[in-house]
C-alpha cells in the first residue's frame, strides 16, 4: 500500500509539474471529446485540463469559466503529492480517513455533482 501512496503521489507531482510548465493555451487536444463529439454539448470533465493549467499560473477566473470543478481536482492533485509525508506525520489521519464513510461516497457524489452541474450549464446556454 505504501508504494502505490508513493506511486500516487508521483503521478500527481508529474501532473502538477506539467500544468505549471504548459500554459492552458498549448495544451493540445490529443483525443476529442466523445460526448461532445456526440451530442454537441461539453462533459463535465471538458475543461479540466485547461482548468488545471490556469490555476497552475494564477489565471484563477480563467480557470474556473474552463470548469470550475478543476479547483477539486487541483486540490486532489496537491493532496496526492502530500499524502505520504501527511500520513507519516499524522498516523490518526489514516486511521479517521479508513473509518469515515467520506471516501466511500464522495467520488460517486463528485461524478453526480459534475453531471448535474453540467445539465444545468447546457440548460442555461
Amino acid at each position: 500500500m505504501a508504494r502505490a501512496n508513493h506511486l500516487i503521489s508521483v503521478a500527481a507531482g508529474g501532473a502538477l509539474l506539467v500544468s505549471a510548465l504548459v500554459p492552458a493555451g498549448a495544451v493540445p487536444i490529443l483525443l476529442p471529446c466523445p460526448f461532445k463529439l456526440l451530442t454537441g454539448c461539453p462533459c463535465p470533465g471538458c475543461g479540466l485540463t485547461h482548468s488545471v493549467c490556469d490555476i497552475s499560473h494564477g489565471a484563477f477566473a480563467a480557470a474556473w469559466s474552463a470548469n470550475p470543478f478543476g479547483f477539486l481536482f487541483y486540490a486532489l492533485l496537491v493532496t496526492c503529492l502530500l499524502w505520504p509525508s501527511l500520513e507519516g506525520r499524522f498516523p490518526s489521519l489514516k486511521t479517521m480517513l479508513r473509518s469515515s464513510r467520506a471516501l466511500i461516497w464522495a467520488p460517486p457524489g463528485l461524478v453526480a455533482f459534475m453531471w448535474a452541474f453540467d445539465i444545468a450549464r447546457i440548460a442555461n446556454k
